[in-house]
This record gives C-alpha cells, sequence and structure tokens, in this order.
C-alpha cells in the first residue's frame, strides 16, 4: 500500500495560465474569529492588495485544495460581497518568486488550461521554449470546426494578425484600427476601351472593396454598375451594410459611371459619377432588401 501511496505523489495536476491581470481574483481562505457559540468564522481575502502583481502569463498549478458552496461557508468575493463562489481550487503560482500559493475559480475568463499532464518535479517558472518559434511556452492553441463564442470578452492578438476567410461580422459597436491597416482589395482591370461597357453581374462583388480599373481612349463613353438586386446580394442584403471601391480611369476620356437600373441612386461629388484620367472614391450603401434592393452609390469629393 505504501508504495502505491508514494506513486500517488507523481501524479500529474492541472494547470493554467493567466489570461489578464488577477491579482483581485487570487485569495486566501483563512479563519478570522469565532461566533458566540464557538463556531469558526472564515472569508477570503486576496492574497496581494497591490495591484498589478499577478499579471497575464502566470503558470498556476493546484496543488488539491479546493472550496465548495455550502461545504466551505463564506465564499463571498472580498470586493464585491454580494458575489459568493462555487467552486474554487487551491493553487501554487509558480510564476511569482517567491511562489505563493491561493485559491482561484478555474472556470474564470481570467485562467486558461496549460499542460495538464506535467508532474509536479518538472514546475518551472521560467518555461521551455518552443523549438519552431523560439517563444516561451504559455499555453496550447485552440483547433476547432465549431464555434468560438464569448458572450462578454473580447479576442485580443497582441502579436501576429486574425484573419478571416470569408469575411468579418460585426452585429454592432466600432472597429477601431491602431495599428496599420492592409487591406487585399479585389481588382478588376476593364482594360483599354473605346465603347460603352457594362459590368456583369458576377461583377458586383468588386464593388464590396474592390478596385476598378480602365483606360478609355478615343472617346468619352459610360461604364454600366450591376444591377441594383446584384450589388445588394454582394453586400449581404443587410440595411444600412455599406464598403467602398475605387475606380481608375487611367485614359484621356470620361467615363461617366451610371446605374444598371432605377434603383440604384448615384449621389454626391463634383461632376457626379464622371472620372477623366484620375482615381475616384465611391461608397455603396444598401439602403433597400432584396427581392429588388436599393443602393446608394456616393461618390467623394476628390
Amino acid at each position: 500500500m505504501s508504495s502505491v501511496a508514494g506513486s500517488l505523489n507523481l501524479v500529474p495536476r492541472r494547470q493554467y495560465v493567466s489570461t489578464g491581470d488577477f491579482t483581485t481574483r487570487f485569495f486566501t481562505y483563512t479563519q478570522t474569529g469565532t461566533t458566540a457559540r464557538g463556531v469558526p468564522i472564515f472569508a477570503l481575502s486576496q492574497v496581494s492588495n497591490t495591484p498589478g502583481t499577478f499579471p497575464k502569463g502566470h503558470i498556476l498549478r493546484e496543488n488539491g485544495r479546493k472550496l465548495v458552496k455550502d461545504v466551505n461557508p463564506s465564499l463571498n468575493d472580498p470586493t464585491n460581497t454580494s458575489v459568493q463562489y462555487t467552486y474554487l481550487v487551491g493553487v501554487i503560482n509558480t510564476t511569482a518568486d517567491p511562489n505563493v500559493a491561493g485559491f482561484i475559480d478555474p472556470n474564470s475568463p481570467l485562467f486558461a488550461p496549460f499542460n495538464t499532464d506535467k508532474t509536479y518535479f518538472l514546475d518551472d517558472p521560467n518555461e521551455a521554449k518552443d523549438a519552431s518559434t523560439g517563444l516561451q511556452d504559455l499555453g496550447p492553441p485552440v483547433y476547432s470546426r465549431g464555434d468560438i463564442t464569448t458572450t462578454a470578452g473580447n479576442i485580443l492578438a497582441t502579436a501576429g494578425s486574425v484573419t478571416a476567410g470569408n469575411g468579418l461580422l460585426m452585429n454592432s459597436g466600432t472597429f477601431n484600427i491602431t495599428g496599420n491597416y492592409i487591406q487585399n482589395r479585389p481588382c478588376l482591370d476593364i482594360g483599354t476601351r473605346t465603347v460603352n461597357t457594362t459590368l456583369a453581374e458576377d461583377k458586383a462583388i468588386y464593388l464590396v472593396g474592390g478596385f476598378l480599373t480602365q483606360v478609355a481612349n478615343t472617346i468619352d463613353q459610360t461604364l454600366t454598375l450591376p444591377s441594383t438586386a446584384a450589388i445588394v446580394a454582394a453586400l449581404g442584403n443587410t440595411i444600412g451594410a455599406s464598403s467602398d471601391f475605387i475606380y481608375w480611369n487611367a485614359g484621356p476620356q470620361k467615363v461617366t459611371i451610371t446605374r444598371g437600373d432605377v434603383r440604384t441612386v448615384i449621389v454626391g461629388g463634383p461632376s457626379t459619377g464622371e472620372v477623366t484620367n484620375y482615381l475616384a472614391k465611391f461608397t455603396v450603401v444598401v439602403s433597400g432588401l432584396l427581392p429588388l434592393g436599393n443602393v446608394f452609390v456616393i461618390r467623394s469629393s476628390v
């Protein structure tokens, strides 16, 4: 029996990596007094009251202790006492120097699973570096065919990129860019023309963040947009959906951009819809839904 008990000491325990500052969510659980009848009084308190003491990237290893609501009394959050935890696990913060023990909520969005198979004698605050990247290990990647959903949090990329293979949809809120913004625009080269041109229905996608180029030669001519229904479908058939496209006439003759049907309205800018030997920007806005649809094509001031 002793040999079995001894082997259990090497059983791996769960580990977590902090995904944000968890200073206010790292607790001790101690007896603070007794009642008049001699019943012990317990309370949670923060391991540290100094903001920033325990930032993201700390490795926490379970030590076997657990606190459960109704079994362990007074699991109220020390900052917001109206909140009571249902389950806390004891951990050792192996990144802090010296190591420090406490309790965390393992299902909090501040913690992610980390290397759950490692035994205690391999604990090291200076984790190994990945051979392919040279970066220090911090946590596993995510590979899934399902959705990744957050009801209140954020999706953050502190380095690297966020790639959307089939569009980026925002139902509400603001899209803020603080760094460089690179847009890969689809480009349609209409070519050198001496006659009027009508864009086919399947070319409506080039009005969604696209770039149209043409050389108008010999005579003034017109470029007719696809049907309104095709443009609305390309923008996703949503009221208020909008995008822009850039048109470049590289020839000396004037090109007048005209609507494909009466449900498209071209507005704004000098000489609306006319482009002579320079770039012009147009913004397309959906104002009516399919099956017929309505759009505004708004010429910028350039």
